[in-house]
Order: structure tokens, then sequence, then C-alpha cells
């Protein structure tokens, strides 16, 4: 048996679908629209095309059944789903390509050009039944529209239409290499959106949601004037307005998202389990806010000003390290903080007399790394009485501060 590719009989009825045709670079490509019973008949995976495992054969990535039931159980669910397009490999047969008549169209367009190129542009592609496609890109999408399709039928796919682009793939070595750059290149040169871009568009993460809902309306962050906007982890070096971004609240929820528990046979993003997180993540900053010292004084107080918080860093609470650091806390002890709130009070969180400098500071610097803070949270639970191994907790201390005679601070009383 050959073992480049397997030979497949053709069970396919042929197919006409409406196209815009187009050009970039050196690939032709058609862009049209398919429904999900057409794309469980006609398009297959490539290795129900090819048996060779060899490397150098290989198209794409391995499939991950994981994702591929969640794209199926959110095409089921969401009446808002939406996909970008699915490339779409043709080979082993040659489509007819009908370009449609716009002789009708010169008395509207008066650019012979443009008429011309509209002419090129617009057709029906006909699949003859004899051709064999395979997703170059967006094979999950097409894992998971089949899927759907099995489970539900056109009872909940039956009126969607997904748009893919067809290209003209080789069967053969340079073929093959070709169509796994245009992989590469596709996967390569896209960017990803952007982490605080993300925050404030999803619709499904509830650890997003809740972030743009505190940004806008929790009252200790005056409607988002003390929250900036910026795509990543860190708040620019001299910003002395905010007191974190939308990434920090991001990562405070997905902490404190411990708290929570989904209402029996809904979605994450119900408005119900919307509302009921809100709440735990709005009663985590009233309890800090109002009892932690340093934060009461900036934010009830106004004792205290952002620049001298931020001034050399050495404010702990002020960075998102601390902030953290506070989540972590409040979730180990259930949302009940007050019973160790006196103690939580006499640590100190100023740098460097604090018992985290070497650990989240040195010299003006965040260390923020996993590692180091696992190990202040840690440190803290030992501090306030906690039980933790010690041993492990001081030779971890001594690690981190390349120390070996270094002895843990002194529990909190």
């Amino acid at each position: 048996m050959n073992n480049d590719v397997l030979t497949i009989e053709s069970v396919n009825k042929p197919i006409a679908l409406a196209c815009l045709r187009g050009v970039i670079g050196s690939w032709v490509y058609y862009s049209s629209l398919m429904t999900a019973k057409q794309i469980t008949e006609w398009v297959v995976p490539v290795k129900a095309i090819r048996e060779s495992k060899d490397l150098d054969e290989l198209l794409q990535r391995n499939l991950n059944d994981g994702r591929k039931e969640a794209i199926a159980k959110y095409l089921q669910k969401d009446d808002s789903r939406f996909f970008n397009s699915i490339i779409v490999g043709v080979f082993d047969g040659v489509p007819d390509w009908l370009e449609f008549d716009v002789t009708k169209a010169a008395n509207y367009v008066n650019v012979k050009s443009d008429l011309d190129t509209i002419k090129e542009s617009i057709g029906i592609l006909i699949f003859n039944g004899d051709e064999k496609m395979f997703a170059i890109d967006g094979q999950h999408r097409v894992a998971g529209i089949k899927l759907a399709y099995e489970q539900s039928g056109d009872s909940v796919l039956g009126d969607d239409q997904f748009s893919v682009i067809f290209i003209a793939h080789i069967d053969d070595s340079l073929g093959k290499k070709r169509t796994r750059k245009l992989f590469s290149d596709i996967n390569k040169n896209a960017k990803p959106v952007a982490g605080g871009d993300k925050i404030k568009i999803d619709e499904q993460d509830l650890s997003a949601i809740v972030t743009r809902r505190i940004y806008a309306e929790y009252n200790y962050f005056k409607q988002g004037r003390l929250i900036a906007l910026t795509e990543n982890a860190n708040l620019d070096k001299g910003d002395l307005t905010n007191f974190t971004n939308l990434l920090g609240l991001y990562r405070v929820n997905q902490i404190v998202r411990k708290l929570f528990r989904k209402a029996p046979k809904t979605y994450d993003w119900d408005e119900c389990n919307v509302i009921a997180f809100q709440e735990i993540v709005t009663k985590f900053y009233d309890f800090i806010f109002q009892n932690i010292s340093h934060y009461k004084h900036f934010f009830v107080d106004n004792s205290l000003s952002m620049e001298v918080a931020r001034n050399n860093n050495a404010y702990l609470l002020f960075r998102p390290v601390g902030l953290f650091l506070m989540a972590r806390l409040y979730v180990h002890f259930q949302g009940d903080l007050i019973n160790v709130l006196d103690k939580l009070n006499k640590i100190s969180f100023v740098m460097p007399s604090s018992p985290y400098n070497g650990i989240l500071w040195n010299n003006g610097k965040m260390e923020a790394e996993s590692k180091n803070q696992i190990l202040a949270f840690d440190l803290t639970l030992y501090m306030l009485g906690e039980n933790v191994d010690e041993d492990s907790l001081l030779n971890r201390y001594r690690d981190m501060l390349k120390n070996q005679t270094a002895s843990l601070p002194d529990k909190v009383s």
C-alpha cells in the first residue's frame, strides 16, 4: 500500500458554492460559505488522507479533544457564536470556476478596469465530488463543527454558514512544503489579542466580565479613574495616578474565584453568576480597603498619597504582588480575615524594613516570580501563626536570600 496518500473513494455529491476569487502573492484563493453539513461531509482530517507519520509529511498540529469539545459546546449553546474563516486545502481534483455575468453592471460601474476586476472575482465554484479537502488553518474549528453537527444536526446548526477560504494544495513534496509554509506564516504572523484587550471584550470569561464591572462600578476605584487600561501586566514606571490596571484586577478575580460556586445548570457568563461573583469580589476589596492600614489610609482617610506609596516602590501593598498576596490570604481564610486582622496589620509592608525585603522587593525592584510570591504567602501564614512546614520554609527562605544563616521573621502576637 502506498504509505504517502490513501485512496479514498468519492462519496460526495457535487456542490456549488458562491465565491469571491482573489490573489495574494503566489496564492489564488476562493472565499466562500459552507454549511455544517457540507463541512462534515467534505473536510477531512489530514490523518484520514495520509498514513505517513514522518514529520516532514505533517501539515498540521495534532487535534486536541478538549478544544474540539469546547468548540462544539460553544456552537450548540451560544446564540451569538461566530468564527473567523477556515482555510481549506483542495487537491486530487480541480473544481470548476464559473464567472458571473456582470455585463448589466456596466450601467452602474463607470470604470472599466473596476468592472473587469469584479467580473474576474465573482463566481461559482463547483466541486464535482472527487476533490479532497483538509483544514490548513482551523482544524479544531472543523472538528468542533463536525462534533456539534453529529450531536445536534440541522436542529441547531442548520442555518449557520461558515466562512471558508479555499486554496489549491499540490500533494507532492514541493506542494506540501509550500502548504506547510502557509500554515506557519498564518500562525507565526497572526498577532494574538493582548491580555488587556481580551479582558475588555471577552463575554464568556466570568473573571473578565466581573473585571469590567468592578472597573466601571466599584466606588473606591472612582468608576475606573484609579485603574489603568494598559495592555500588559505592568503599570508605567512613573504612574502616580492609578492603583492598578485591568490585568491586575483580572488576576485578583482569578484568585478570589476559588470562593465562588456556579449555580447549577448555568453557564459561567449567566447574569446570576456574574452578580454573585461580583458580590464576592466587591466584599474582598471592601474588606481590605476598610481594614488593612495602608489601604485604609489611601482609600478611606486620604492620609496616604500615591506619590508616597510609589516612591521607590516602598509600599508593597500598592504593587500588584502585594494585592495578589492579600487576595490569596483572603481565600485561605475563606473570606474572613477578621480573626487575623490585628496580626496582619502588625506586619510591616513598607520597604526596606519589611520581612518581604529580598523576597518581593530588592532595592526598589519588585520580584514577582511565582516562587517569590509562593514563599511570601507561606511566610505570611507562618508569621500569622498558621501551621506550615517550618523546616522547608526556612530552607526556601535562606535560598531566596542567599544567606544560609538567616532566621525566619518573628511570629506576630
